[in-house]
């Protein structure tokens, strides 16, 4: 029988408060009007045991030594999950399960790290990636010397009050999201940093996918070299980098961030409420926007009502502000947006998935009769733009910064 850690140990009481209500397999109808899936896990593999409440017997059953042996189909219930809390929204606020957990990805989590340490995971290709980023700092197995290839030469100090995080995927990537970024702040006369080979992946891939005495090891670098830079406040182009900057480092490691931390979006939505923040070209572009999981309900879950808009609307309010730009909302949006597809290691480990789990999104984002769908998260906009190329959808990807850099 694999031993029990804490890391298990602590769910097992808690596992039996799930009442497989079902209310994690679909939006709250309330808002929503209809009956809308919002698990891509379970509404994709079909089986009761890819949803949330399917995970939690799974957490009973190893606390109870009725799972004993790392079967592949064990294994695709674990790692087959996107990580989204798409159903932390619905259990939180409808079950016991929800009230005392909170959110539910934190059960998930939780259950990847166990099976790392009894050696069941993570899956092959999700290990990979991380002796990648052990030895080269980011999991695209690219050289860390070429962190900042996307500058194309240009040279930035490794000191100032405001630091740019680039992010892993913005680096090596989706490069133009470095690009623009850097020229918003040129052309607003924003002075920056960059950190170059000394930025080191964020951990979130690695936090993810149950990976955390490395991930440990990440943060603690990342902390000690953004302090070194004298940054005051962090701005970063990823959900993924913000989310493990913010809550995780804090939560997990105790490492409590003495600077702000932001999302592009955050930067750009002040800017904008400051006057600072002034466009002069028309886009002419009819848009639907993308809530990144990272950067969307993984933190808003933890707001009262009242306070979520600070979470969701600054990307939203700098979308508005674009001359020639026409906003309209997909019908899952904000805490109920259905996920890309990309995240929690599905990508790497489920292609296939993934790609249909955006494509279903596209869908959504024609029905609004927008000519374009815009995030702000790179891995996001990788997995949109893989599934607009293998589905032939009609619609333009961009990050929130691509059109911001077009109309200043």
């Amino acid at each position: 029988m694999p031993p029990k850690t804490e890391t298990i140990k602590k769910w097992h009481q808690l596992s039996y408060l799930c009442a497989h209500c079902r209310a994690c397999t679909v939006g709250d109808y309330h808002k929503l009007g209809r009956v809308m899936n919002n698990c891509p896990s379970g509404t994709y593999f079909g089986h009761e045991a890819f949803y949330s409440y399917g995970k939690m017997e799974l957490v009973r059953g190893l606390n109870e030594d009725i799972i004993t042996q790392p079967t592949k189909a064990l294994l695709d219930v674990v790692y087959a999950c996107t990580l989204c809390g798409s159903c932390s929204v619905n259990c939180k606020d409808h079950s016991g399960l929800g009230y005392r957990a909170e959110d539910t990805v934190k059960i998930m989590e939780d259950l990847r790290a166990y099976l790392a340490e009894i050696g069941w995971g993570p899956l092959p290709v999700q290990a990979k990636y991380g002796e990648s980023v052990r030895t080269n700092h980011n999991p695209y197995y690219e050289p860390s010397e070429k962190r900042t290839a996307w500058a194309n030469g240009s040279k930035y100090p490794r000191k100032a009050e405001t630091l740019y995080f680039v992010g892993c995927t913005a680096s090596y990537r989706q490069q133009m999201i470095a690009q623009s970024t850097v020229q918003i702040f040129k052309k607003l006369g924003i002075e920056f940093a960059l950190l170059g080979e000394d930025e080191w992946c964020c951990g979130s891939p690695l936090l993810r996918t149950g990976q955390r005495k490395l991930a440990e090891e990440v943060a603690k670098h990342n902390v000690d070299v953004i302090k070194d830079s004298g940054a005051k406040r962090v701005v970063t182009s990823c959900a993924g980098c913000y989310k493990t900057l913010k809550l995780d480092y804090p939560k997990m490691f105790g490492l409590k961030p003495e600077f702000e931390i932001m999302t592009t979006a955050d930067l750009l939505d002040s800017l904008l409420r400051e006057e600072k923040l002034r466009f002069s070209r028309p886009l002419n572009l009819h848009v639907t926007y993308h809530d990144p999981c990272h950067s969307g309900r993984h933190v808003s879950i933890y707001l009262p009502e009242l306070e979520k808009e600070k979470v969701f609307e600054p990307p939203r309010n700098v979308l508005k502000a674009l001359p020639g730009v026409k906003l309209t909302e997909m019908p899952r949006n904000r805490e109920l947006s259905w996920c890309c597809g990309a995240g929690g290691g599905a990508k790497s480990a489920y292609p296939d998935w993934a790609i249909w789990t955006a494509t279903e999104r596209l869908k959504e984002a024609q029905e609004t009769g927008a000519q374009a769908i815009v995030s702000t998260c790179p891995f996001c906009r990788r997995n949109l733009s893989d599934a607009v190329e293998a589905s032939k959808t009609p619609l333009q990807v961009y990050d929130l910064t691509e059109l911001v850099a077009q109309a200043l």
